[in-house]
């Protein structure tokens, strides 16, 4: 600490050292001895005036040459009764014994030298402070010499003075200040003092930290020094205001410092001397910039907490032990519909729906019993428009913190959970007792989920087949066709109903319509596959019943019109015949009517001829699909006056009769349409194969169908339904477009590699 300015600080008591008053008495008595003619020396007037030793307050002893006492005063004699080895005027011993006196050599010797030095004006006069026993303690005397100069024989004044007190209060004294300095410099704050004038008397080192970097002392330097202009004259005006009003006062300042702006409050009082005299202003600062910056922290803190509380979808509560509501946060209203001060000071069992109340109080009494546990129940509390709305409480005790003392909850409105829950249950009901078969599989193509519905139709159980691959359900022939499916899928693109075939668990083989979706994650991104399956296989076999039945009746019709109805009309025209041959021999005019009735019924005769080759089915051995489709051409357009086209540019075999018939079958109804329905000019059937695929085309330049989608599987009357069971049976895929310059055309196409396998 730098030390204080000792020219406005109090004599140290130490430094006051009592002057001889002796010599004030032999300049009177010389004076005297003048006037009646006899001059004496001051040491003569000593050694002859014992009264003069006597005015002497200090034990006093005349000392001779030979460094043997002369005189001493009463003082000197009180005080050889403490200290035996001090020498005795009587018998003119040495001042000191040095058998007594542990010290009194080495004293008398330095004694000795100085009396014999005084006598030859070197030195004037010595003081010196030494340790002496005095009953078994320590005590501690001042002796002081000063030499008499004179004539003849020379004297030396010495005086002696127990000092023992003054050396302790010395010693107490430094010990204080050493304490004070510690204290000042151990301390955090700045403390300082300025003098009247406005300059530092003392400061300590976190002192000079804060107000200086140019400084290693501030001691002596001015206000206008250390500070810049305009806080110089702030600091000046604090000064004036507390000398002023006597009072302490405070205040705040931004200072400049080597670690930057940093900001300080101080306080400022009088400062007082020893002799309670105002001699200048004490201060103590205190840097503040970090509790100002925790401050702003927190205040920051604070209001993002509140932001938090208020904005959040969560609803805090604060409740007392007893359960009484203490604080709802703004929350609560967007979750009840009520305001948070409706809730202050209420049961908190109040709002809770009595179905959940026991629960409820369960729930708490166990987070009271736990200190810091946090426990989490879900009830239904009442809302304001009369409903009772789900949601769910964290409860966490905080009984034992002070800064709380209470228990707080977060509240959060769970009804679209659980509706969602609901939901779910309900959506899981319903595939747990579909029909159908519903699995979802992930990316990889494992499957990831299995109804017993799936159960029921591949005969595979859940636990067999979760973790598997799809592709255990698909036929070898069908691979390419799983693959295909799944690309489509990834890609976004759903497939409905789409009728393929796949395995049971003993090998056999299923027809199955399948329907697959993509399943998406919380970021849309596609994760899986939805599959449901449906058996169709028993929808199958009564669509092949119903062909088969409509085959077997269009042929039984055929044989009738030409077994039964042709053969009446052969011969209702072979009597017309006659008839006519009869009228025409008598000339009678009704000849002419009866021949062209003949001619009717021959034309009748042939054109149910046609109807009956339609209605009867294809015969392979004949020609197969090629000169079936060729012939359905020719007779089509003789029966409708309607221009048709076959168009084969090469050879086409279809093994497979029930193949060729359905396809055959397929063509005869779309070019039946197009003849009739869409008042076309114009129809060519074409028959092509290539290395994926045969294909049957159908296509007119007419009206075209009514809103015909570019690409449409199905719809229209029960001639398109017809058409679309028979391309599924044998595994062909069915085309209604629209055609870019007017018409329809209707396309077939089965892959290649159903003809080799069946369908």
């Amino acid at each position: 600490m730098t030390p204080l300015n000792t020219e406005c600080m109090p004599p140290p008591f130490f430094s006051m050292v009592r002057k001889f008053e002796v010599d004030g008495f032999a300049e009177k008595e010389e004076s005297r001895s003048a006037s009646s003619g006899k001059t004496k020396r001051k040491g003569e007037l000593l050694c002859s005036s014992p009264a003069l030793l006597d005015s002497i307050e200090d034990a006093a002893a005349l000392v001779n040459r030979e460094g043997r006492i002369a005189a001493a005063n009463g003082a000197w004699r009180l005080l050889k009764k403490e200290f035996p080895w001090l020498g005795n005027a009587e018998k003119t011993e040495p001042v000191f014994d040095a058998g007594a006196f542990k010290d009194a050599t080495v004293l008398a010797d330095f004694i000795l030298t100085g009396v014999h030095g005084v006598t030859h004006g070197v030195p004037p006069e010595f003081q010196q402070e030494f340790s002496a026993s005095c009953a078994g303690s320590t005590c501690w005397l001042r002796l002081r010499a000063k030499a008499l100069p004179g004539e003849g024989e020379g004297f030396t004044l010495l005086s002696l003075r127990d000092v023992t007190l003054w050396r302790k209060a010395e010693q107490d004294l430094r010990e204080s200040l050493a304490l004070f300095h510690r204290v000042v410099e151990g301390a955090r704050e700045g403390i300082f003092i300025y003098d009247m004038e406005g300059r530092f008397l003392m400061h300590n080192a976190v002192c000079l930290d804060l107000f200086s970097a140019d400084f290693s002392s501030l001691v002596g330097k001015s206000i206008e020094e250390v500070f810049p202009p305009h806080l110089a004259r702030t600091i000046r005006g604090q000064n004036e205001l507390v000398l002023g009003t006597g009072r302490t006062l405070g205040y705040e300042l931004t200072l400049n410092t080597l670690q930057g702006s940093r900001d300080v409050v101080v306080e400022k009082g009088v400062y007082r001397n020893h002799r309670n005299e105002t001699a200048g202003v004490i201060g103590i600062a205190r840097d503040v910039t970090e509790r100002k910056r925790a401050e702003e922290m927190l205040e920051k803190s604070e209001r993002h907490f509140r932001a938090l509380i208020e904005k959040s979808r969560d609803a805090i509560v604060i409740l007392s032990v007893e359960g009484r509501i203490l604080y709802a946060s703004p929350p609560s209203k967007v979750i009840s519909g009520y305001d948070c001060e409706e809730f202050v000071g209420t049961d908190l069992f109040f709002w809770i729906h009595p179905d959940d109340a026991l629960f409820a109080r369960q729930r708490l009494q166990e987070t009271i019993e736990l200190p810091d546990a946090s426990i989490t129940a879900e009830v239904r509390i009442l809302c304001k428009d009369g409903r009772w709305k789900w949601i769910e409480s964290t409860a966490t005790n905080l009984l034992h913190d002070p800064a709380m003392q209470a228990i707080v909850l977060n509240v959060r409105d769970i009804s679209e959970r659980k509706q969602a829950e609901q939901e779910s249950l309900r959506f899981e009901a319903i595939v747990e007792s579909s029909i159908d078969g519903i699995l979802s599989v992930d990316l990889e193509g494992k499957i990831t989920s299995w109804n017993p519905g799936a159960t029921r139709i591949f005969g595979f159980s859940e636990e067999e087949m979760l973790g598997t691959l799809f592709e255990k359900l698909t036929p070898e022939d069908r691979l390419e066709e799983c693959n295909e499916f799944s690309e489509s899928v990834r890609r976004g693109k759903a497939i409905r109903d789409c009728e393929t075939v796949r395995l049971r668990c003993d090998g056999a083989r299923i027809e199955v319509a399948l329907s697959l979706s993509p399943i998406h994650d919380s970021e849309r991104r596609i994760s899986g596959v939805a599959v449901i399956v449906r058996d169709i296989t028993e929808r199958r076999r009564l669509e092949r019943e119903v062909l088969e039945i409509a085959d077997f009746e269009k042929h039984r019709i055929g044989q009738d019109l030409h077994d039964d109805l042709c053969q009446h009309l052969v011969a209702i025209s072979m009597i017309g015949n006659m008839l006519y041959a009869e009228l025409a021999g008598q000339g009678l005019p009704q000849a002419e009517n009866a021949k062209q009735v003949t001619q009717m019924i021959r034309n009748a005769v042939d054109h149910a001829r046609i109807l009956a080759k339609g209605l009867s089915p294809l015969n392979i051995a004949e020609g197969g699909i090629m000169a079936g489709l060729e012939t359905l051409v020719a007779h089509t357009e003789q029966m409708f006056r309607v221009r048709c086209c076959f168009e084969c540019s090469s050879a086409v075999h279809v093994e497979d009769k029930e193949v060729a018939t359905h396809l055959f079958r397929i063509a005869q109804e779309a070019l039946h349409n197009a003849v009739k329905h869409s008042d076309g000019t114009k129809v060519i059937v074409r028959l092509t194969s290539d290395a994926e695929a045969l294909e049957v085309s159908v296509r007119d330049d007419g009206i075209g169908l009514p809103d015909v989608p570019q690409k449409r599987p199905g719809g229209g009357g029960m001639g398109m339904h017809t058409m679309q069971y028979r391309a599924r049976v044998i595994g062909a895929s069915l085309e209604i477009l629209k055609n870019d310059m007017g018409g329809t055309s209707v396309v077939c196409r089965l892959p290649n590699r159903r003809l080799t396998q069946g369908a």
